[in-house]
């Protein structure tokens, strides 16, 4: 068979061989995102989340369809699905796949992917919600947890989404920001990281300066099982945080009491990962973080991780709408909201 091949491909021009490639990348989508398949039985409405679901009638493919007792409409399997709900083909989507796999910048990507600029960043913002929930939660084990430090970003098109009006000059470049951002913790964001040693990790935004108690107790509880074990450093935070696990603090200062290795680790990943993309605006952060966390997730394994990922894409569900993913303000942006609002009340 093979020799076969390299003979027909002997016979025929460097276009016709693009040509054909394409063609065949093309056949593979189609057949990869024909396995993928919704969920047999959803548990809650794709549009309001309403639990309350009855069964009503089938699709034309003869896909069985639910009618909603919440919001009264019905809906199938491919509902929010991210390919069944987007004009492109599945071609498309798969060198999109590849583009993300490879962490390649926006605009190689639309120039690979054959899309305008805002396009392929929309698809990138769909494909970071996907992943964050395709991600399994963590299992229990011993995690090194720590937090790092982010400088808070405000690019982007502000004007645009018609959210928020910058409430300081703004930076021409990061060397600006950094130094303006001495001495004020409000320019950083808290980044909180675990690992265990089965390799399964989170990061996710926690505040700006220094997170607290209480937002460390929320974080480390949805985040953690119950019954693992948490190394920390000596933070006084962490003492409250830390409550219902197995909790040991080691001194950074003192070799002979242990380490936290597998997180500091972590945060020189992450901060890679960041600087590939030269800074990541506040409000889209925690959207890369979770694409991080899927990329350390499924990192290991035989399967080809741009392979891996278009199967996600194919069977993944996507929960927030366009406009939501224009006007979103994650929680690190409520004290820039805060100054416009005294600006505000200034004026």
């Amino acid at each position: 068979m093979k020799d076969i091949v390299s003979q027909f491909a002997m016979q025929l021009t460097l276009a016709e061989k693009r040509e054909l490639v394409a063609e065949l990348k093309g056949a593979i989508a189609e057949e990869l995102a024909s396995r993928a398949s919704g969920p047999a039985d959803p548990s809650r409405c794709p549009r309001c989340g309403s639990p309350s679901l009855v069964r009503k009638g089938r699709d034309r493919d003869g896909g069985q369809r639910w009618l909603c007792r919440g919001c009264a409409r019905t809906f199938s399997a491919r509902t929010r699905g991210l390919l069944a709900s987007s004009k492109l083909p599945a071609s498309a989507w798969m060198s999109f796949a590849e583009c993300m796999a490879d962490a390649l910048p926006l605009r190689e990507t639309a120039a690979r992917v054959g899309v305008s600029l805002y396009t392929a960043w929309f698809m990138r913002m769909r494909v970071c919600e996907v992943v964050a929930l395709r991600t399994p939660d963590c299992r229990p084990g011993t995690f090194h947890v720590d937090g790092t430090l982010v400088m808070g970003s405000l690019k982007g098109n502000l004007g645009r989404s018609g959210l928020l009006r910058l409430p300081r000059p703004r930076h021409r470049n990061g060397r600006d920001g950094r130094r303006a951002s001495r001495g004020r913790s409000r320019e950083w964001v808290v980044v909180e990281c675990g690992v265990n040693e089965l390799g399964d990790c989170f990061c996710d935004i926690c505040g700006r300066g220094s997170a607290g108690a209480g937002e460390l107790s929320a974080e480390l509880a949805a985040r953690i099982p119950g019954g693992s074990a948490v190394v920390t450093d000596g933070h006084k935070s962490y003492g409250f945080a830390a409550r219902g696990y197995r909790h040991s603090e080691v001194d950074p200062r003192d070799p002979s009491a242990g380490d936290i290795n597998m997180v500091n680790a972590l945060h020189s990943r992450l901060k890679a990962f960041l600087r590939r993309f030269n800074g990541v605006s506040t409000r889209r952060l925690q959207r890369y973080l979770d694409w991080f966390r899927y990329a350390e997730t499924f990192k290991g394994g035989g399967m080809d991780r741009r392979e891996r990922l278009f199967m996600h894409e194919a069977e993944g569900r996507y929960w927030k709408t366009r406009r939501f993913t224009h006007f979103e303000c994650g929680d690190a942006m409520v004290y820039w909201t805060r100054q416009i609002a005294d600006m505000s009340t200034v004026v």
